[in-house]
């Protein structure tokens, strides 16, 4: 059977492993840990959603992975979500514990109110965002849903007036606590005469998984949370689905973090800290862009000196000891004339406003994330590619995919080789 090492077990990884199961090849995940896939906010997009489209269809390979996830809806007409920024956006897909006020556009929307946030405050702002909600496209009819405060006591403890959104949330995956919540609910909208078509919290609905369904079938209302800054339950939830889905796919996990890759005979092997080398058919690299750690700005005035700098660097660099060429634009990234390195302002937004290196910079790879014969890269850490969700994934699928079948090429011929024992050699570097 093929084998496929896949660095990284973020979204990108996830669908690059899962992926290479789908076609044949026995896959093994490196997970060195929390990145950027752990701080999503919920909503998933295929492309910036401040400029996005028309919802379009998802590619086949993105629909099994988030089957496989069950963790995600992508309405065929996209979603709209509100925030706890006092936002309504537009999205390709969501969490499913959020809630998508696109169904009831023009209907009325219950906000619970208690003191984790200001209810009335966002009420205001998501009813004045309907006319024409952040990121709105031009040819977009206007939204009228009307957001109302209802009080609710939904606390049940002193500590959960100021707690994490996450350790709230996570006290409702206990049944006996979300029927408790939903007592609550129920109580207060019996107290008022208006006829709501939506219910919307504070972020609570569980970290094991998402609990809006079971809420809204023991409330008799479509129940959602409001999307919560980076770093919340959403990000959680993901971690817990995709767990449940490698382990379904029989994908091995080694909870390590990945320092080098390099060329052995018949394939590619990879250090981690603490273990023995892995050795594989090939390698995809999903270690995330700046955010998830897979990237580094480096620029030479960060070198600790006590004049100059002592010689100029790149700017940015992979983590991980591998043989990539970093650009953007599709091109390498020169090295910096100066000793001081690139100025700042000449590579970032607001100063560069379209096409910011800071948002491009990467790995340079072909269209399916091949680098060179059996290792490929996903994910944020492409260079040029979307820094979106949906993106991620499918560039994982790809580089999967196609990992599968170099796998095929790269052992025909040879005979099976087993993971190199301790104190086996080192991979050569390429």
């Amino acid at each position: 059977m093929r084998r496929v090492v896949v660095v990284g077990a973020g979204i990108a990884g996830t669908g690059a492993a899962l992926a290479a199961t789908r076609a044949g090849a026995q896959a093994t995940i490196v997970d060195g840990g929390t990145g950027a896939s752990t701080l999503a906010t919920g909503a998933i997009d295929a492309e910036p959603w401040e400029t996005s489209g028309p919802a379009a269809p998802l590619p086949a390979g993105v629909c099994a992975v988030l089957d496989a996830l069950a963790s995600h809806r992508t309405p065929s007409g996209g979603a709209r979500l509100v925030t706890t920024a006092g936002i309504v956006r537009p999205a390709r897909g969501y969490d499913a514990a959020l809630l998508d006020v696109a169904p009831v556009a023009r209907g009325h929307v219950a906000v619970v109110g208690c003191a984790r946030w200001d209810a009335a405050a966002l009420a205001r702002a998501w009813s004045g965002a309907g006319e024409r909600s952040t990121g709105a496209r031009a040819s977009e009819p206007a939204r009228s849903t009307r957001f109302t405060v209802v009080e609710a006591a939904i606390l049940r403890l002193a500590d959960e007036r100021a707690m994490p959104d996450a350790d709230f949330a996570a006290r409702h995956d206990d049944e006996a606590r979300l029927g408790w919540m939903a007592e609550r609910l129920r109580d207060a909208l019996s107290r008022t005469d208006a006829r709501f078509d939506a219910l919307v919290l504070p972020p609570a609905l569980g970290v094991d998984r998402a609990r809006a369904d079971a809420l809204s079938k023991l409330v008799g209302l479509p129940c959602g949370e409001a999307m919560a800054l980076p770093g919340g339950p959403s990000g959680l939830r993901f971690e817990a689905s995709r767990d449940r889905a490698l382990a379904r796919a029989a994908v091995h996990r080694v909870q390590s973090r990945a320092t080098r890759v390099g060329r052995v005979a018949g394939g590619w092997c990879v250090e981690a800290d603490g273990g023995d080398p892995i050795v594989a058919d090939a390698l995809v690299v999903a270690t995330g862009g700046l955010v998830g750690g897979g990237l580094a700005y480096t620029p030479s005035d960060a070198m600790p000196s006590s004049v100059l700098p002592p010689y100029a660097r790149p700017t940015f660099h992979a983590t991980l000891d591998a043989p990539f060429m970093i650009g953007a634009h599709g091109r390498v990234l020169e090295l910096p004339g100066s000793l001081y390195g690139v100025a700042p302002e000449s590579i970032a937004w607001p100063f560069v406003p379209e096409g910011s290196t800071f948002e491009r910079a990467g790995v340079l790879c072909e269209a399916d994330g091949r680098v060179a014969e059996g290792l490929y890269v996903a994910g944020e850490i492409v260079a040029d590619a979307p820094r979106t969700w949906l993106a991620a994934l499918a560039s994982g699928g790809r580089a999967g995919a196609a990992a599968a079948v170099a796998g095929v090429t790269a052992s025909a011929g040879q005979s099976q080789q087993a993971s190199p024992s301790p104190g086996a050699a080192p991979p050569s570097r390429p």
